[in-house]
């Protein structure tokens, strides 16, 4: 299979017109006619469809550069794109926020604003850069950024729960054109780091209602403030594929010479599709462990990278039954990681939530026999006609221990599929083993999603990320469970809440910060709320002809385009 090729970064501007004045009128004529049959003939080199280079490239010099990914492009706008990561990875070009990640720091940074906090940690105010645009040409000032924050992302009917949570209670204020404060009620040293939202453009969003935000053209063919901008709204092709083409934004604040001038995206309807189409692209986004040998050639380049995630079977301690914590430690005990993680291919299990510690010093030890004297402690005996534990009541009767284990199913990703199947099935089966009757839901996206936000279940597979600041609180804190949040097992407990929030208040303390860490583990070790299970393994692969890629800590897919303004096409 070929793939597409680059072309020389060279302008030819000055050699074309120098030969063309040095002809004759007949000879122009000619010359023009040869060209337009050129071109017309090499539709596919005009298009950028073919050996990775337009028309424009080739006089004007730089690259085109493709990418191919699974799923779908959905919603090109930032308060949305972390619901689909597609989206995310494409608008983390072409929009940008006050702060953004720098992998090479290993931190989050200032970008397009300066900022100062006050004594209490709770007043931050950030005043813009100078030259900042829009990529219509407007100027892009602290309005559009106090309508970003204030207006969308604090109005009570803006649907995405986890912005929302994240701003809550942030008092915005507007102090000029250049200048805004956030107010915080409280010190959060990861506030900051939830800053790298992209901002939206006051002049063209401010009449459109919140509830119609979501399905705007705006989505489609979006004005942002990144190093890229769109050439115009994506194309849903009729094989199921979505296209989008950005170019380099010449009035980019930080004004750069990229060799990467023009990036074509195409999210493929599955992967098999994908791998058919691996010779047309110059890099393939997010390969998982288990897919690599099958989707690498000599064509690539693979980068290795994991991110600050973690798949969780998580236990709803709201339900009666499996509010007993002997009930939570027999299915901990029960749980064999390491024969999931050997049957999908994966290497690095979790056994906390805490990603800062070394998962070496928290290893949960599977024992049956154990797991089993914890259920027969909680009063629930082997039935051997049943095959499975029951609770005798007062009446007589008997109560089976039998829950409902939820996951996503992916009926357009096999992939990701035959993960979440493989992994359920084995959970399934090593709970039966000890008498835990477990029958399987899976529902796919929407479906899925409404079930966990209604907290439709009583064991649920499911992933979650720490993001820029690996920040607990919205996951494990008290205040976000019982639908409020993603505290995904309704988990509560004081203590914990306790250094949840000692560990946001801590700013720049090296010794607190670790202890607070060790003590807020411990609480999570003695209550068992989840059975953390495994850390992908992630790759992306690109041409090896292009140079200076960076994979190191990356937190989030996107964080591969970081220092893209400084890849060299060789």
């Amino acid at each position: 299979m070929k793939l597409m090729s680059f072309s020389r970064k060279k302008s030819g501007s000055s050699v074309l017109k120098k030969t063309f004045k040095s002809y004759s009128p007949n000879e122009r004529i000619l010359s023009g006619f040869l060209g337009l049959v050129l071109l017309f003939s090499g539709w596919k080199l005009i298009s950028g469809d073919w050996k990775g280079q337009n028309i424009v490239n080739v006089i004007w010099g730089g690259h085109t550069y493709s990418e191919g990914m699974v799923g779908e492009i959905i919603r090109l706008n930032p308060i949305y794109a972390d619901l689909n990561e597609i989206d995310r990875d494409i608008t983390s070009l072409i929009f940008e926020g006050l702060s953004k990640y720098d992998p090479d720091q290993k931190k989050v940074v200032e970008n397009m604003a300066t900022h100062t906090l006050d004594e209490a940690k709770t007043l931050y105010t950030f005043v813009l850069r100078d030259g900042l645009k829009w990529h219509d040409g407007i100027s892009l000032t602290a309005e559009d950024v106090y309508f970003t924050y204030h207006d969308v992302i604090q109005n009570p009917e803006f649907e995405n729960s986890v912005l929302k949570s994240t701003f809550a209670g942030v008092e915005v204020k507007m102090v000029n054109e250049k200048t805004i404060t956030m107010k915080l009620s409280e010190p959060n040293s990861f506030f900051f780091t939830q800053l790298t939202v992209g901002i939206l453009p006051k002049h063209l969003l401010a009449d459109v209602s919140i509830t119609e935000l979501d399905s705007v053209d705006f989505n489609r063919e979006p004005i942002g403030n990144g190093s890229y901008k769109v050439t115009g709204a994506y194309d849903v092709l009729e094989n199921g594929i979505t296209r989008v083409t950005l170019t380099y934004n010449k009035d980019y604040w930080q004004a750069k010479q990229p060799d990467i001038t023009e990036i074509t995206f195409l999210a493929f309807p599955n992967f098999e599709t994908l791998l058919k189409s691996r010779g047309e692209v110059h890099g393939i986004a997010r390969i998982s462990k288990y897919l690599l040998e099958k989707t690498q050639t000599d064509n690539f380049t693979a980068y290795e990278y994991s991110l600050p995630q973690y798949t969780a079977l998580f236990m709803d301690t709201d339900k009666e039954i499996l509010s007993d914590r002997r009930v939570r430690l027999a299915i901990q005990k029960a749980i064999d990681k390491k024969a999931i993680i050997q049957a999908i291919g994966y290497s690095q299990n979790v056994d906390t939530p805490l990603l800062e510690l070394n998962q070496e010093d928290w290893i949960y030890q599977t024992n049956p026999e154990e797991a089993a004297g914890a259920l027969y402690d909680a009063g629930f005996e082997l039935d051997d006609d049943l095959g499975f534990r029951v609770k005798k009541n007062e009446d007589g009767s008997k109560e089976v221990l039998a829950l409902t284990l939820l996951r996503r199913a992916y009926s357009d990703n096999p992939q990701s599929e035959e993960v979440n199947k493989i992994t359920s099935e084995i959970l399934v089966e090593q709970l039966t083993k000890i008498g835990i009757q477990v029958t399987i839901k899976s529902y796919e996206g929407a479906q899925f999603q409404t079930r966990v936000k209604d907290q439709d279940y009583d064991l649920l597979l499911y992933g979650q990320n720490l993001g820029y600041n690996l920040d607990t609180y919205a996951y494990w804190h008290s205040s976000q469970a019982k639908g409020k949040g993603l505290n995904l097992s309704n988990y509560t407990n004081p203590k914990a809440d306790f250094y949840i929030e000692a560990i946001r208040n801590t700013f720049d303390n090296e010794v607190a910060k670790p202890e607070y860490l060790r003590d807020l583990a411990e609480i999570f070790k003695n209550d068992i709320p989840a059975v953390l299970l495994y850390r992908p393994t992630y790759y992306f692969l690109i041409d090896p002809r292009i140079k200076n890629i960076h994979t190191q800590n990356l937190l989030f897919p996107q964080d591969r385009f970081a220092n893209i303004l400084n890849w060299v096409v060789e």
